[in-house]
């Protein structure tokens, strides 16, 4: 299984030359054939209040014993009618509370984690249709002099990560990955632009291999052709310098092109950025194994070599025209598991920061890395979760674990049981048999957790609390699939823990009935 350990192996790329060539991924199997409000009315104003009637004149008093009569008084005049109050304004209506349910923007062959964190309880960010945990290497801060050095983990917030997963025939054939505000800075300064990130072989563009990705204004994904590297309008480092649009240089696909890539030592050991991802069948129904997808990416984003210097030719460091090869700047991993409703998304990025190109002078360009753990799917309605009933789920576990926070993090499996008291309003998550994936060696990592499901309307699919014991945190849960024979099809969610001596985990867990 591919980890955090492979991503280490890949140089960063510095403004004086181009660094090691990064390895190239393992080729994937062919895929498999896919089977065949509105606005609240404004109240009506305030009626205007009738006037006063004015009042009958006072009666003439009886004749006073003079020889005259006194003449009678004037009447009182009317008093002024009130003015009419002026209507108050109609208090402005409370924002409707985001839906906990599952709506991704390219379409119901795709399940979706949510583009945004709502909030974070226990130290596990809520998203509509997911929950996730994740952290940031350790080595580039431990050791701010070695270039190359990625690796540890230890938790980190304030970023998010989003996951959009196509099925067809029902298993899961392609995943975009978004990450933002991850404390990746190409400057030093500023955090870079998203990463969106396709793991696709062979470009969407009538099988274009140049090409570039964006976000629309729905948030739906927007392919284009990429510019040639003489395009000093998009390519405009070469003119602005450090003031260049880094969007410009992100989320680009350089590769296969017809120059061949350069290397310091010929010939590079790729020419691939991505091999595409590769899918194996799991043992569900009948065992708890998902369904696995996963592969890597090769990626150049902040490259300025990119595009050429004013006049033609090359920008200074770089030793030909375009990006030196694939990998020139990081590599990026996608692991997910995958049951009927719900999914495991594991993610991992490593990244070339302070780029002597983007940054001031003097600052150091070096690699960073984060990696973490995205449960996600077909959440239930939360106006459908039951009241009563016991149910219980039998799973899988993935993420990472490291010891302390100077070794490298190794990804493990596991197993998971939950069990659901929908009456006691209460969800108990054990988590066992951990091992570091592919192997026998035992990962310090179990614990039975009582969580509470949420009492907040709206937000009824949703638990979360605590982990105690000698690695300590916060869990959440949620439910996935339409509920039949009074439960809910599978269950899933997110955790991270810390421990004496740096020690760290995040991970997810599905589990179905």
């Amino acid at each position: 299984m591919l980890a955090m350990g492979v991503l280490s192996g890949c140089g960063g790329g510095g403004g004086g030359g181009a660094p090691a060539p990064a390895p190239a991924p393992a080729p994937a199997p062919a895929p498999a054939p896919a089977p065949a409000p509105a606005p609240a009315p404004a109240p009506a104003p305030a009626p205007a209040p009738a006037p006063a009637p004015a009042p009958a004149p006072a009666p003439a008093p009886a004749p006073a014993p003079a020889p005259a009569p006194a003449p009678a008084p004037a009447p009182a005049p009317a008093p002024a009618p009130a003015p009419a109050p002026a209507p108050a304004p109609a208090p402005a209506p409370a924002p409707a509370p985001t839906p906990l349910t599952m709506s991704c923007v390219e379409g119901v062959s795709y399940q979706c984690s949510g583009a945004d964190i709502l909030r974070t309880n226990n130290g596990v960010a809520l998203t509509r249709s997911g929950v996730q945990v994740y952290g940031r290497s350790t080595g580039d801060v431990l050791n701010p002099t070695n270039a190359n050095i990625a690796t540890g983990l230890a938790l980190a917030t304030g970023g998010t990560a989003e996951i959009r997963s196509h099925r067809t025939g029902g298993n899961p054939d392609k995943v975009v990955l978004l990450l933002k505000n991850m404390g990746i800075r190409w400057d030093a300064a500023t955090e870079r632009p998203q990463i969106i990130e396709l793991f696709d072989p062979t470009g969407p563009l009538d099988s274009l291999s140049t090409s570039r990705v964006e976000l629309g204004g729905s948030g739906a994904l927007v392919y284009s052709t990429l510019p040639p590297s003489s395009d000093l309008g998009f390519y405009d480092f070469g003119t602005l310098g450090a003031n260049g649009t880094q969007a410009h240089y992100a989320n680009n696909r350089y590769f296969p092109r017809s120059d061949p890539a350069r290397c310091d030592t010929p010939p590079c050991s790729t020419e691939l950025e991505t091999t595409g991802l590769s899918f194996t069948a799991g043992s569900w129904p009948g065992g708890a194994r998902p369904n696995v997808l996963g592969g890597q990416r090769l990626h150049e984003d902040g490259d300025i070599h990119a595009g050429d210097a004013p006049g033609g030719g090359f920008l200074p460091g770089g030793n030909g025209v375009g990006v030196p090869f694939p990998g020139s700047k990081g590599v990026r991993e996608i692991v997910q598991w995958s049951y009927q409703y719900s999914n495991i998304g594991y993610w991992a990025t490593r990244d070339t920061v302070d780029l002597a190109e983007w940054s001031v002078p003097g600052s150091f360009e070096h690699n960073t890395a984060r990696s973490g753990i995205v449960t996600y799917g077909q959440v239930t309605d939360p106006a459908t979760v039951p009241a009563s009933g016991t149910f219980s789920y039998d799973g899988f576990v993935y993420g990472s674990y490291a010891p302390d926070g100077v070794q490298d993090q190794e990804n493990f499996t596991g197993d998971a049981t939950v069990m659901v008291d929908y009456a006691a309003r209460t969800v108990t998550v054990t988590v066992f048999n951990c091992v570091v994936s592919g192997t026998a060696t035992p990962v310090p990592v179990s614990f039975v957790s009582v969580i509470n499901i949420s009492g907040t309307a709206g937000e009824e699919n949703y638990a979360t609390g605590t982990i105690a014991g000698g690695l300590s945190g916060g869990i959440s849960n949620r439910f996935f699939g339409p509920v039949s024979g009074g439960t809910t099809p599978e269950v899933g969610g997110a955790f991270s823990l810390t421990g004496a001596g740096g020690a760290a985990v995040v991970a997810g867990y599905i589990a179905y009935r």
